[in-house]
């Protein structure tokens, strides 16, 4: 496969995220549902009011504010931000929407980063010591409608897909 242009999302001093492209290259379900909630049609939304959702264009703005404090900080905005999943995947939340995440230093690799037991394990001593430095870029994966207590298998194995399919792009060819 070929290197692809993927949607930049924000650039700071400690990550620049990017949108997750498919291995057809024209899909990137992170730049889907980000579309869909700025213009308030995400009807996936467990939430969801009728168009336009006034409330998924404040959703939208919430989540770019939450890529933001990542990428400039290497934290996320608030404790309850953020979730780890499995596999090295993580998810911002808002209400009951997803949207996955994952890092990679860009060449095609992925080194899990997960959510220590205890504070023995931590990343540091500060009041994120839970969560993970992660490596220079972000991609933003799949996004997801959350309607019970755990995550469905089906969205983390479309997650766990969607990042296998991005960081091809990445190899050297």
């Amino acid at each position: 496969m070929t290197k692809v242009k993927r949607r930049k999302v924000v650039e700071g001093e400690c990550h620049v995220i990017h949108c997750a492209i498919r291995g057809n290259a024209a899909q990137s379900p992170a730049a889907s549902f980000l579309d869909q909630l700025k213009s308030g049609s995400y009807v996936e939304d467990p939430d969801f009011q009728g168009l336009p959702d006034d409330a998924q264009i404040h959703d939208y703005d919430t989540f770019l504010w939450f890529c933001r404090v990542l990428a400039d900080d290497g934290l996320p905005a608030r404790t309850r931000a953020v979730n780890d999943l499995e596999g090295g995947i993580w998810e911002f939340k808002v209400g009951a929407k997803r949207l996955s995440f994952y890092d990679t230093p860009g060449d095609g690799t992925f080194s899990p980063k997960y959510r220590p037991r205890n504070r023995e394990e931590a990343y540091s001593q500060d009041d994120f010591y839970w969560f993970p430095r992660f490596d220079d870029y972000i991609r933003l994966g799949h996004a997801f409608p959350k309607s019970g207590p755990r995550t469905i298998p089906d969205d983390i194995a479309m997650t766990l897909e969607v990042r296998k399919e991005d960081l091809h792009h990445d190899l050297p060819e």
